[in-house]
């Protein structure tokens, strides 16, 4: 660039773009061909992503519910083996309102507090990728000179 300059060349030196910026580039396309469907607008396309975030939302909540009740039952469980006697009459007082059953032991609820968990890293893992489609999305479509960006840099490579 330097050497360009200095030959007084009266032609503005080529930048390239760099590999960031297409990657990004290819990014945003990749992801509007995505979800634009036929006669679908933009403001539909943002809608159902907020609603499928709202739906994992829900999903997410409940799963932490369910782990929490299984943990209190856990917690029932041990100290129902407990030493200490006044911590027992409480375990059995919360054994009955639980309304658990005699059968079902620490493994058994270790085991679905591990199961629920899973569930949960793969329903964060999809919350967490729609809302970067929904920011990329958004962005993208705040930004009003982005077909003329657009089109400049195909036309640069």
């Amino acid at each position: 660039m330097i050497r360009q300059l200095t030959n007084d060349s009266r032609v503005i030196p080529y930048r390239r773009p760099t590999v960031k910026s297409l990657q990004e580039k290819i990014t945003e396309i990749n992801l509007f061909i995505e979800l634009t469907e036929a006669d679908k607008k933009y403001q539909d396309i943002k809608d159902e992503l907020v609603k499928e975030i709202a739906e994992i939302d829900i999903k997410l909540n409940q799963i932490n519910e369910k782990i929490a009740n299984l943990n209190k039952m856990a917690e029932v469980l041990i100290n129902l083996k407990s030493e200490d006697v006044s911590s027992r009459k409480l375990a059995r007082y919360d054994f009955l309102k639980l309304n658990l059953p005699e059968s079902i032991t620490v493994e058994q609820v270790s085991e679905e507090i591990r199961a629920f968990q899973e569930e949960l890293n793969h329903y964060l893992y999809e919350y967490e990728n729609l809302i970067k489609n929904l920011e990329m999305f958004v962005k993208v479509l705040n930004d009003k000179d982005f077909d003329k960006k657009f089109s400049i840099e195909i036309l640069l490579e």
